[in-house]
């Protein structure tokens, strides 16, 4: 007797049921297995930039002790744990001066910050270095070659000459200040108000620094030494930071910013400086407005807008600014271009350092915030500077 048709369809049924809740109970079992393993790696020091618990915990305090400067507690629970976190680190030191590093996530900030506010920044060589003993040797590129058959002889080459450049460093600092009312405030969010504060300082007194620092406590800029109409190849050379200088072509009243300029300016950097994407012009928004008014031969503005997320364009390379440049003036060095990568050293001394002072002016507290920075010409081949006359 053939079995019940009913029967059998919802004996099937049943079966299909059980293997779907067999395939869904492994497929949920794998996701609950991933979903442990992903917790139990957040509890674990993370990689790759993440914060691991150590630093977390000196974040924790740091933030409190921010707000309760007076608190010798909290400030010899910080000490102890900066010092096992330096055992660990070596990126965060310990300074004798007294003060705190900065916590990495809030040092990381201000530097991103500042990279934004100061072009500069985001163009030079920069080296993280561990004491202001630094020094770089430079090629001047005066090593000889040769030619040689397979079987030929092969004449010593002359080795190329070496330059060393030395930064000159000092401790830039800012002092943002709040009242004791303003720390209290649970919703004042005193790391932002930090980062913005110290950021702003930072890049302004960066960026006049690599443009005119004169050296003593402070980077060497490369406006220091007044740059000069030697060529790269004269004999004797230049010295090694004093920038190379093109003057304005055409008549010599009224002095006018012309394309012709702007064009022998460009063609003075030697062809190995033009690649790369550090290579660039630099002026304040003064000398810029001067730029944007000249035409080519056939009445076209040679200096192009940027567009979203990128900078101006002129003759193909791109335009910064930067309000630490000289003002556009007769005699002015106006206008710089070139591989800023190669032509000037940026050095940091590694960490940001915070000491709070709650004890000067009662109810007030300043943050004494500070790091060292060092800096020079490095390849004085490598920038050009346009003087606005002849």
């Amino acid at each position: 007797m053939d079995p019940n048709p009913i029967l059998t369809e919802v004996e099937k049924i049943g079966d299909s049921f059980t293997d779907y809740k067999n395939l869904n109970d492994k497929a949920l079992g794998k996701l609950t297995e991933r979903l442990e393993l992903i917790e139990a790696g957040s509890n674990r020091p993370k990689g790759g930039g993440g914060e691991t618990n150590e630093q977390r915990e000196y974040s924790k305090l740091f933030t409190d002790w921010w707000r309760n400067p007076h608190d010798t507690h909290l400030k010899n629970r910080l000490g102890s744990a900066q010092h096992e976190l330096a055992k660990k680190d070596v990126s965060i030191g310990v300074d004798s001066s007294g003060g705190f590093a900065l916590p990495e996530e809030i040092s990381r900030r201000i530097s991103a910050r500042v990279q934004q506010l100061n072009p500069f920044r985001d163009l030079v060589r920069t080296e993280t270095i561990g004491s202001n003993d630094f020094k770089a040797l430079l090629s001047m590129g005066d090593a000889t070659t040769g030619w040689s058959t397979e079987t030929g002889t092969r004449s010593a080459t002359v080795a190329a000459t070496l330059r060393e450049r030395a930064p000159t460093f000092g401790e830039l600092y800012a002092l943002p200040t709040a009242s004791q009312w303003s720390l209290d405030d649970l919703f004042f969010d005193v790391e932002s108000w930090i980062v913005r504060e110290v950021s702003a300082t930072f890049a302004a007194a960066e960026a006049t620094a690599i443009v005119s620092g004169n050296g003593t406590a402070r980077p060497t800029g490369f406006l220091n030494t007044d740059p000069a109409a030697t060529a790269d190849d004269a004999s004797p050379m230049r010295a090694a930071g004093v920038l190379e200088f093109i003057g304005i072509t055409g008549p010599a009243s009224p002095i006018v910013l012309n394309y012709e300029s702007i064009v022998d300016l460009v063609a003075s950097l030697k062809e190995r400086y033009l690649v790369g994407s550090k290579v660039g012009f630099i002026m304040n928004r003064t000398t810029l407005a001067q730029v944007r008014k000249i035409v080519d031969s056939n009445g076209q503005p040679i200096w192009f807008p940027g567009m979203v997320g990128n900078p101006a364009n002129l003759l193909g390379y791109p335009v910064f600014t930067s309000d630490a440049m000289p003002t556009y003036a007769v005699d002015a060095f106006a206008i710089a271009f070139g591989n800023w990568e190669e032509g000037y050293l940026l050095a940091d001394r590694h960490g940001i350092r915070v000491l709070p002072d709650p004890y000067s002016t009662p109810g007030v507290t300043r943050f004494w915030v500070s790091r060292r920075i060092g800096g020079c010409v490095y390849n004085n081949d490598a920038i050009k500077m346009l003087r606005i006359s002849d």
